[in-house]
Formats: C-alpha cells, sequence, structure tokens
C-alpha cells in the first residue's frame, strides 16, 4: 500500500514542478522579448531622428557639400542599424541568434561614431547645443536608448541565469531552450 502511494506522489510532485519551472522561464523570456520591444522602440526614434539626403538635382555650395559628406555618413549608419534592427525584430519571437544581436550593437556603435564624426568634422554643425536643437534631442534619446539597452540585458542576465540552474536546466535543455545574448 505504501510503494503505491508513492508512484503516485513523485509523478504528481514533479508535473508540478516541471509546470512552475516552465512557466517561470516562459515569464522570463517574456521579459526579455518585452524589454527587446522597448529596446526596439528607443532605437527607431533615434533613427528618426537622421535628416532625408536632400534632393540630388539641387546644387550644393562648398559649405553645404562638406556637410553633407558628414551627414552621408550618419545617413549610412542610420540604414545599417534599421536593418540590424529589422532582422533581429523579425526573428524576436523565432529564436533570435546571437549574431543578430552582436550586429545590432556593432551598428549601434557605428552610428554614435558617426554622430561623434559629425558633431567634430562638419563646419557649421559642432560646437555649443543649443535648447531646442538636434544636439539636445539626440543626446535624449541616445540616454533612452542607453536605458533600454540597461533594462535588455537585465532582462536577458536573469533568464540566462533560470536556464543554468540545476533543475530548470534539464527543462530547458529538454525544450531546447538558448541562452540570450547581451547587447
Amino acid at each position: 500500500m505504501r510503494w503505491s502511494l508513492w508512484w503516485w506522489v513523485v509523478p504528481a510532485v514533479l508535473a508540478f514542478w516541471a509546470v512552475g519551472a516552465h512557466n517561470r522561464l516562459t515569464r522570463l523570456r517574456a521579459a526579455v522579448l518585452q524589454a527587446f520591444g522597448q529596446l526596439d522602440a528607443a532605437m527607431a526614434l533615434w533613427i528618426e531622428l537622421v535628416p532625408p539626403a536632400p534632393d540630388p538635382a539641387t546644387p550644393l555650395d562648398e559649405a553645404a557639400a562638406a556637410d553633407e559628406a558628414g551627414w552621408a555618413g550618419l545617413r549610412a549608419a542610420a540604414l545599417q542599424l534599421g536593418a540590424c534592427l529589422a532582422v533581429a525584430r523579425q526573428r524576436r519571437q523565432r529564436r533570435q541568434r546571437r549574431a543578430d544581436i552582436a550586429a545590432l550593437s556593432a551598428a549601434r556603435d557605428v552610428l554614435r561614431d558617426a554622430w561623434q564624426r559629425l558633431l567634430l568634422e562638419t563646419p557649421r554643425f559642432g560646437g555649443q547645443a543649443q535648447p531646442g536643437s538636434i544636439h539636445l534631442v539626440w543626446e535624449q534619446r541616445d540616454t533612452q536608448v542607453q536605458l533600454a539597452i540597461d533594462q535588455y540585458n537585465q532582462a536577458v542576465r536573469l533568464y540566462n541565469a533560470a536556464l543554468g540552474q540545476f533543475p530548470a536546466a534539464i527543462l530547458a535543455w529538454l525544450l531546447r531552450l538558448r541562452r540570450a545574448q547581451v547587447l
């Protein structure tokens, strides 16, 4: 009689544990996806700050042509970030790859470098930031992006820590859950 009770209790406890562990991993994965959504929105607002290219039919004077060379580098970096963001966005529900996040991180760095280069090398653009200028808006959006990155990285660290814990690691292996990549 005692053994028959154990045959029912042990599988029931294991089943309840598995359901609880699965729910926890699912909740943490959803937090990573939500944090990525916030990061996506912040980066999209950042990219929107880059003005479109001028009409090629319009002739530019020397100063405007020099300014346009700096803006062209920023536009190219924004296009690269937009493309990397689109790929990561497309795959976020279907197992994002580490390479997607690494490319997104590199594109973010390139965009920030292009902005710094624009500030330093473009005549008539550098100097003190005036209230309401693109300088201040850029810095505000940069701060928003950095905050979103920090939140995303924190969610990824919690998820990865949960995947690495002993009993949950077995369940993660069975469900083929992979570790997420920090940005």
